[in-house]
């Protein structure tokens, strides 16, 4: 009982930190003082961009094309607006979406003199077009507003070289507004080549934090000005590898083929409002303004107040710790934290040798194949029963997003169960399934997954080997310790352990969307190693298959609760309603 108790409580803490390290900032007020970034003096700014769809060509995007002109006028800005012609493949989508045919797009440039006009200038970015049908309140009136901001919280007087915003158009287009300012030679926009660092601001839904997902090439020496001075980050090396891999792409994708490095910020919650009619100025999530716009105003501003940018230096590895802060470190740093995961792991198996067998060490792996096969095998049935077995509605599928995430947290709960309750059945009476066999057997398998990462992923080293770490401190004072004292080290390092991967696979199902939460079933053997200590392994089998079945029943049930429901009333007007 007492091991039950144990297991729940670590798995509802778990749950509670995850929940609290996702949820965004409160918008700071209009009265902040102000060389702050404020979400509610940002919103004026929305309400007035978002107040109606505002495609590219239309009358409602040359009304807010004309309030932003004057916004920066009046932020001490030299403005002008450059026309760029609309290739045919983008005035066709226009015209296909239901808008007037528009020949040209107009893009934003406002500059303000730093102290030294001939330094590499800092950019700001953010498209000020919607979709057709959409206010687009946060896609991207949030980015824009964010844009104002900070270029207000920033004052002349502190710059060291010019800043720069560029507000682009037809980004929805196909980034057309962005690709013409950057393109190679005299067809891009002369001030392209004095910009030296670019910040971008976007976003794919209504709420949620925002994330940094994005840098330029070789940006060790970016990456450690970013953990110096954004505040409340949200960011990982290994989000920015994935994207890259990606067939996705903002304004910042120009950017970077033109070698200029930089951030590109994003909050993906909320994803039913995604280019939604709904994505209205009120329905936006004021904290993730606030989130994206603080973090956006704390590297901004150390850019363009120094006296020289970070210059370039082999990628970093990075990621933040719940949002209190980011660890960033060389390539070469991971193999120092894996020596030390390996040194904890013998140190513990020599103190408890008597207490493991190499038939137990053996098993264990086979139980991690266990439970990453049924979690993955489960999440990929039920994603066809939620209707992924014929042709879907991207929009709205992720107007279900939440109650997928749900199904997928239920089955990888009945994984598990799945996985327990397969335990004594496995195992004879001569041979019972011990806890350090078990422990130490999944802490060398996921040390040697982590290592082939370290060899083929270096980015993936945070998710890897810093909840191997936590594990193995566990052990290590489990192993000397009495079992009371053990018990609790391992519940604090499955906490933290499982609110860390908890907060990962739920930016995975945001990032790539609900085509594969399959994928989420890679954290399976991780997750296993932190809760071992406190499974219940002579637990009968009986209760934990009915508890399995119960969960994939509750997951089910979801899955066709979204395969049968009507259309989302969120869905684009333009796309096809299933």
């Amino acid at each position: 009982m007492a091991r039950w108790l144990a297991l729940v409580v670590t798995l509802v803490a778990a749950a509670f930190l995850g929940f609290a390290a996702a949820r965004p900032p409160l918008p700071v007020p209009a009265s902040a003082p102000a060389d702050q970034f404020s979400a509610i003096r940002a919103m004026g700014d929305v309400r007035v961009i978002a107040r109606a769809p505002h495609p590219t060509g239309s009358a409602a995007n040359d009304a807010v094309r004309a309030h932003l002109v004057a916004r920066l006028q009046d932020l001490g800005f030299t403005v002008r607006e450059t026309s760029f012609p609309m290739p045919d493949k983008a005035r066709r989508g226009l015209v296909k979406r239901g808008t007037a045919d528009a020949a040209t797009g107009v893009n934003i440039t406002a500059l303000r003199p730093g102290r030294d006009p001939a330094a590499p200038a800092v950019a700001l970015m953010a498209h000020y077009d919607s979709v057709p049908g959409s206010p687009g309140a946060a896609d991207d009136a949030a980015g824009v507003a964010a844009a104002l901001e900070i270029a207000r919280a920033i004052p002349r007087s502190t710059q060291a070289r010019d800043l720069v915003v560029l507000l682009t158009d037809a980004e929805e287009a196909g980034l057309v507004g962005a690709r013409a300012f950057f393109a190679p030679g005299i067809a891009g926009d002369p001030l392209a080549d004095r910009i030296g660092v670019l910040v971008n601001m976007e976003t794919r839904g209504g709420g949620g934090r925002a994330f940094m997902f994005e840098t330029g090439a070789d940006n060790g020496a970016m990456m450690a000005l970013y953990r110096r001075v954004v505040a409340n980050p949200t960011t990982t090396a290994m989000a920015v590898k994935i994207y890259a891999l990606l067939p996705n792409s903002t304004d910042f994708t120009p950017v970077r083929k033109r070698g200029i490095p930089g951030f590109n910020f994003a909050f993906t919650g909320d994803a039913r409002l995604y280019h939604s009619p709904l994505a209205t100025p009120d329905a936006v999530d004021q904290g993730s303004i606030q989130h994206m716009g603080g973090q956006a105003l704390g590297i901004t501003r150390a850019l363009v107040t120094a006296g020289a940018l970070p210059p370039a230096a082999p990628d970093a590895i990075f990621a933040d710790v719940f949002g209190l802060f980011t660890l960033s470190y060389p390539v070469a740093m991971g193999w120092l934290l894996l020596g030390v995961a390996a040194v904890l792991l013998v140190a513990a198996a020599r103190r408890r040798r008597a207490d493991w067998t190499g038939w137990g060490l053996a098993a264990a792996g086979l139980d991690a194949v266990t439970v990453t096969l049924t979690a993955g095998v489960l999440l990929y049935l039920g994603n066809l029963l939620s209707g992924a077995d014929a042709p879907v509605n991207y929009y709205d599928r992720l107007a279900a997003l939440p109650r997928l995430e749900t199904q997928a947290l239920l089955l990888m709960l009945a994984s598990l169960a799945i996985t327990v309750a397969m335990l004594p059945r496995r195992h004879s009476r001569r041979h019972p399934r011990r806890l350090w066999s078990g422990w130490i057997g999944l802490a060398g398998l996921n040390l040697v997954i982590a290592a082939a990462a370290q060899v083929w992923l270096p980015a993936a080293g945070p998710i890897l080997a810093w909840p191997l770490l936590v594990a193995l401190v566990a052990m290590t004072i489990a192993a000397r310790a009495p079992d009371t004292v053990g018990t609790i080290a391992a519940m604090v390092a499955a906490i933290l352990g499982l609110a860390w991967l908890g907060s990962l696979a739920h930016g995975v199902l945001l990032g790539i969307g609900t085509g594969m939460p399959s994928v989420t079933a890679v954290f399976a053997p991780l997750g296993l190693m932190l809760l071992w200590p406190l499974l219940p392994h002579t637990a009968a089998r009986r209760p934990l298959l009915i508890a399995a079945l119960l969960l994939v029943v509750a997951a089910g049930s979801l899955a066709l609760w979204v395969r049968v429901d009507a259309p989302a009333p969120l869905i684009p007007a333009y796309t096809d309603s299933k």
